[in-house]
């Protein structure tokens, strides 16, 4: 006979420990049994973020979560409760973050732009209570958040390996870590494709669900404006840690490659005429400079890297002979043998093949 999921998992928060056996006894349930390794990061950062409010502002509270089985998927649904002071403001609350040093810094405006569906009801003096709703299976979820964590990730039904471009994808966590918050992508986008390398501000399953915010809204994307597509990410990351993005897009058909950046990522060709399009100072989700767009026209043989500051060494690492090899290759040893022992690592590599 087989063993139903358990349905539901409770426990009070009155401190951090509270907090740490409260996830362990939700990661072992069979609550998210049907859930990715990202969508359990995005819902484990959800409670986190809301026992955390709990601990700072009230003092003790209770956190439960409960699934719900639907036709078209699970619903995992998350109640923080307490009797604390309450809010004044709630409007401003979900405007402001708060930063507590031992959480991903979203507080709830975070929260609610990682649900599905979110609400927030609270009397000064008498306590809060937070509903936050997600869904982990089935429908556009499933589809468009897959993880692929040993080459990136591609959507969209994009292909990789073209008469037009061979793409490669790596992104690793730091040595230890089970999660890390490097991303690469290639996103099928107008007539061309998207290349999108993320780096999201500190380790673990915190960065890695930051990271994912970004994913998610890139993979919403409707055109290869990417000022726009920046300012999108900017505004999906307010209230986090941040992360550094660089955006590359290449047009099939006028076959020219756009790339505009912020943050520690750095771009080049390394095969071909000398480029190296600059990504501006600041972070994304805290401080945007003015979208800077560089572009540049593309000739048969051309290698053009990106990478994250977890890799070393790039451009000037490759030789002559990396622009004979495959793609996906030579992304999976740029990360092997140039990652820093120290920090998450990620590389997209992409040949251009006319």
């Amino acid at each position: 006979m087989r063993e139903l999921p358990a349905t539901a998992v409770s426990f009070p928060v009155r401190d951090h420990a509270d907090l740490t056996v409260g996830i362990q006894r939700l990661r072992a349930s069979g609550v998210l049994s049907e859930a990715d390794e990202v969508q359990r990061a995005m819902i484990v950062t959800i409670v986190s973020e809301l026992a955390t409010n709990i601990v700072k502002y009230a003092g003790r509270g209770m956190i439960r979560v409960t699934r719900t089985d639907q036709a078209d998927g699970v619903d995992v649904d998350v109640w923080a409760e307490d009797h604390g002071p309450g809010i004044v403001d709630t409007e401003r609350a979900l405007k402001d973050h708060f930063t507590t040093g031992t959480s991903l810094g979203l507080g709830l405006p975070g929260v609610r732009r990682m649900s599905d569906r979110f609400s927030i009801e609270s009397v000064p003096g008498a306590g809060t209570r937070v509903h936050a709703r997600k869904r982990i299976s089935g429908g556009r979820i499933e589809s468009s958040m897959r993880s692929m964590p040993r080459s990136g990730a591609a959507s969209r039904g994009l292909e990789r390996s073209t008469p037009l471009w061979d793409i490669g994808l790596r992104a690793r966590p730091a040595p230890g870590q089970h999660d890390g918050g490097d991303l690469a992508l290639a996103i099928g986008l107008d007539d061309g494709v998207l290349l999108a390398m993320i780096d999201a501000s500190g380790h673990g399953s915190f960065a890695k669900a930051a990271a994912e915010q970004v994913r998610s809204r890139l993979d919403r994307a409707e055109a290869s404006e990417l000022p726009k597509l920046l300012q999108a990410c900017h505004e999906s990351l307010e209230g986090s840690r941040g992360a550094a993005v660089g955006l590359l897009f290449v047009s099939a058909t006028d076959r020219t490659a756009r790339y505009i950046g912020v943050g520690n990522t750095g771009a080049a060709r390394v095969a071909g005429a000398p480029w190296r399009p600059i990504s501006k100072d600041g972070v994304l989700g805290e401080r945007l400079p003015t979208p800077f767009e560089q572009s540049t026209t593309l000739a048969r043989g051309d290698l053009i890297v990106m990478w994250t500051d977890g890799v070393s060494g790039l451009p000037g690492a490759l030789t002559v002979r990396d622009a004979f090899r495959p793609a996906q290759e030579l992304a999976d040893d740029i990360v092997a043998s140039r990652g820093r022992s120290h920090d998450d690592a990620g590389c997209i590599v992409l040949r251009w093949e006319p």
